[in-house]
């Protein structure tokens, strides 16, 4: 995934977060997911094309588009989903499938590219796309207040933050055992919020 996509993909967690807490209306998201969505796609797209098939570096470079195409589609369905007045289900399940995706790129990263760090946050990822299944498909207010907090705080944590790293260049130097304890923590505070939520009285949950 290139910086700038990196980027953009901690922007629109951001916003999507928010949405989930009701702290921003999922219409007024509708632009930003569909602009960064298309974005995305345009990004795997050029990525792909860029590459010959028979290059030893296709491998990498194709599960690279699909991680980009991954985050692209689900912008594009959010997107979608808020424009056309969706209940979100189908969005729901458009995650868990991301989800495994996700995780099989976690996979590809720990071993074919022997990219560690990226492998955590592909992990990461496939734990969020599964915090979004588990609130859209069972519409509880105390998961989705919690997938919530989970996306604000990877939009930090595996997006913004490792993306300007990149750009400055320290990113290969940091410290795998840092990512792995961040993103522990980021998930741990994913279950105590829906811990907290879920025994919260009804009126604290607005």
């Amino acid at each position: 995934m290139s910086d700038l996509a990196l980027l953009f993909v901690g922007a629109v967690l951001l916003v999507n977060g928010l949405v989930f807490l009701e702290r921003v209306d999922g219409k007024a998201a509708i632009p930003v997911n569909l602009l960064t969505g298309g974005l995305l796609l345009f990004s795997a797209l050029l990525q792909i094309l860029e590459v010959d098939p028979t290059s030893p570096d296709y491998a990498a470079t194709a599960f690279g588009a699909a991680g980009l195409s991954v985050f692209g589609f689900t912008y594009l369905t959010v997107g979608g989903n808020s424009l056309f007045g969706g209940s979100g289900t189908a969005l729901g399940w458009f995650c868990v499938w991301a989800a495994g995706i996700a995780a099989v790129l976690a996979m590809v990263n720990f071993t074919l590219t022997g990219n560690v760090n990226m492998a955590w946050l592909w992990s990461a990822w496939s734990i969020l796309f599964t915090a979004f299944f588990i609130a859209l498909t069972s519409q509880a207010v105390y998961l989705t207040k919690a997938a919530g907090v989970l996306a604000i705080l990877q939009s930090v944590s595996t997006a913004t933050i490792p993306a300007l790293l990149r750009i400055s260049g320290a990113w290969e130097s940091t410290s795998v055992l840092l990512i792995a304890i961040v993103q522990i923590a980021v998930v741990a505070t994913y279950i105590a919020a829906a811990m907290y939520w879920r025994r919260a009285p009804a009126d604290t949950m607005a």
